[in-house]
C-alpha cells in the first residue's frame, strides 16, 4: 500500500523510536493516505518541503483499526489522544472526564504494529479537547468523522512496521500559506458544526452517567 509523509527534511527511512511521544497515539511514523494531504503537511515550512512516497506490506501486521463512527471506536480514540495529547494543565483540567475516559476505554496498544485512525492535529485537536469538555456532543463528533472532516491516518509503531516501510520517491514542496488557510477553513468547519448541537444530544457526561 502507498502511503505519503509530509515533512521539511528528507527521511528514506524512518527510525523506530525516533518521535514526538505528545502526537496523537505517542511515538510513532505517522503517514496519510492521501498524497494531497502530504503535500499541505510539507507546505507549511518556512525552507523547502518534501512530500515523500511510501510502501508499506500490511499482510502480515497486527492492525489495531479505530476507523469506523462506532460509539466505542470514538471513545477509545479519543482515550488514546487524552493520553498523550493532552498538556499537564489540560489533564488536570479534565481530569474526571480523562481518568473515567482510562478507565472505561484505554487500549493496551503494545501488541498492535499500526494504528489506523482519525487525525488530531492542530488543525482538528479542537473537536476531541471540546467533545472532553462537554462542549461538542457524541453525535456531531461522530457525524465529522462519517463526512470525512477528520482525515484518516497510518501510525508506525513497532519494529516490525518499521521494517516493512520502504521509500519509494520524493517531491519537493515550496513553502506556502496553504497550510493556515487549511487550519482557518477547518475552525469554521468546526464552529459551524457546533452550531448545529442540541443539548438533546449526547455528551461525554451523559455517558458518564450511563455507565456508572
Amino acid at each position: 500500500m502507498k502511503l505519503y509523509y509530509g515533512a521539511n527534511d528528507l527521511i528514506i527511512k524512518p527510525v523506530f523510536g525516533k518521535g514526538n511521544p505528545s502526537n496523537d497515539y505517542g511515538l510513532g511514523f505517522y503517514l496519510t493516505p492521501e498524497y494531497d494531504m502530504a503535500v499541505l503537511w510539507a507546505s507549511k515550512f518556512r525552507k523547502n518541503g518534501y512530500a515523500i512516497t511510501y510502501e508499506v506490506d500490511l499482510s502480515s501486521m497486527n492492525v489495531l483499526y479505530l476507523n469506523s463512527s462506532s460509539k466505542e471506536d470514538v471513545l477509545k480514540w479519543i482515550t488514546l489522544l487524552v493520553s498523550h495529547r493532552f498538556s499537564r494543565d489540560e489533564y488536570e483540567k479534565y481530569k474526571t472526564q480523562i481518568e473515567w475516559l482510562k478507565k472505561t476505554y484505554s487500549i493496551a496498544i503494545d501488541n498492535y504494529d499500526m494504528i489506523v485512525g482519525y487525525s488530531a492535529d492542530d488543525s482538528y485537536f479542537k473537536y476531541s479537547e471540546e467533545f472532553v469538555n462537554n462542549n461538542l456532543s457524541l453525535e456531531l463528533l461522530k457525524r465529522a468523522m462519517e463526512i470525512g472532516k477528520l482525515g484518516l491516518q497510518y501510525v508506525l509503531i513497532s519494529k516490525k512496521a518499521f521494517n516493512s516501510i520502504k521509500y519509494i520517491s520524493h517531491a519537493k514542496v515550496d513553502h506556502t500559506e496553504e497550510y493556515e488557510r487549511f487550519r482557518l477553513k477547518t475552525l469554521q468547519e468546526y464552529n459551524n458544526l457546533r452550531e448545529q448541537d442540541s443539548i438533546n444530544n449526547t455528551f461525554i457526561r451523559d455517558i458518564m452517567r450511563e455507565n456508572k
